[in-house]
């Protein structure tokens, strides 16, 4: 069965590098602006017969635990079978149809509703309920060639005709309007279950922006697709989003050494919303699975560095050797230190 893993999304325009011949297209397409989910990412992949899971990384085995997916995929079935018959109704070609999406939920704290007993929330900081729920937002269809995203309003359509829930339009309209949507809100997530609001504040973690036509721009350094997300300081990875927190650092002066500056640009990306993410892609672990606690440090150490290639490409390539290993080192010393203070007071394991 085909599976292709999302992209990663970009958190700025900045980081699209578009010439003048693309921003054009971009000015002149209309655009949707979607809440987005605190979870864990999800793909649901089926081929008509075959139903499958698949996290950030991999497709997952059947009993691999991820976040309580299989009751999920259980209580979809119906619906993901219909799915697929109406996908291939459109696209008779279709071999296998990959729906990209947030695992959310687990918890509701609101003196009215029930928690679901052995259950635990996937994300804290939002609460939509107290279930586990998948949310699409993406549809992609294969075919023995090749594979392609539908644009927006088809796959709302498709989504909707099956009975998958979907993240519905805050706003479409121009580019402008888009880039310029407020970010600060309440979730609109638990009001789709019918859920009381919460008696203390439940902001959204921020949006997703993305052209309703399923774009795709050819560049230097490959296909890309312009979709980006922005979030509110409270989830942002990046210390220096965090406003309403004192730097734990010092400001940096630029100076000649480009290895303290980078340590300095590594050090505020090692944050615990960082590795928050890291393990919304491997999730929790039961109490007698094997851990994966090495493939989470690996993960983080590794999204820090794409990070910094990301943000000081130049500083990167100019380094030695032996400062490429020391940059290395301080940003293991960094991660493990932050794992150990996060796993002391989590009661679950990864």
């Amino acid at each position: 069965m085909h599976w292709v893993p999302y992209e990663k999304m970009a958190e700025s325009t900045n980081q699209w590098h578009l010439d003048e011949a693309h921003h054009h297209i971009l000015e002149k397409t209309r655009w949707v602006v979607m809440e987005k989910i605190h979870g864990a990412h999800f793909c649901i992949v089926t081929n008509g017969s075959i139903i499958a899971g698949a996290s950030r990384k991999h497709l997952l085995a059947s009993g691999e635990n991820f976040f309580e997916y299989q009751r999920v995929l259980k209580r979809l079935e119906p619906q993901i079978s219909q799915l697929f018959s109406l996908a291939r109704h459109l696209y008779p070609q279709l071999t296998s149809l990959s729906i990209y999406g947030e695992l959310f939920g687990g918890a509701y704290p609101h003196p009215e509703i029930s928690p679901v007993p052995g259950l635990q929330p996937i994300q804290t900081g939002i609460y939509y309920t107290p279930d586990i729920e998948f949310c699409a937002f993406d549809l992609a269809i294969s075919d023995l060639q090749q594979s392609s995203y539908l644009d927006y309003d088809q796959a709302r359509m498709l989504l909707q005709s099956a009975g998958v829930l979907s993240v519905s339009p805050l706003l479409i309209g121009s580019y402008q309007e888009a880039l310029h949507y407020p970010i600060e809100f309440s979730s609109t997530i638990p009001a789709l279950f019918g859920l009381p609001p919460l008696q203390q504040e439940n902001q959204a973690e921020g949006v997703v922006i993305k052209p309703v036509k399923a774009l795709v721009f050819s560049t230097s350094k490959g296909p890309l697709r312009p979709i980006f997300k922005r979030k509110i300081a409270a989830f942002a990875e990046d210390k220096r989003f965090h406003q309403a927190q004192k730097w734990t650092l010092p400001p940096f002066t630029p100076g000649p050494d480009k290895l303290d500056q980078l340590k300095w640009e590594a050090s505020y990306q090692v944050t615990e919303n960082r590795l928050l993410s890291a393990i919304s892609k491997i999730g929790y672990r039961g109490p007698h699975e094997p851990s994966r606690s090495r493939q989470l440090f690996h993960l983080l150490v590794a999204d820090v560095l794409e990070q910094l290639a990301l943000h000081q490409p130049n500083l990167l390539a100019d380094l030695a050797k032996a400062e490429q290993q020391e940059l290395l080192t301080s940003i293991q010393k960094e991660v493990r230190e932050l794992v150990k203070q996060f796993f002391q007071k989590e009661t679950r394991r990864v």
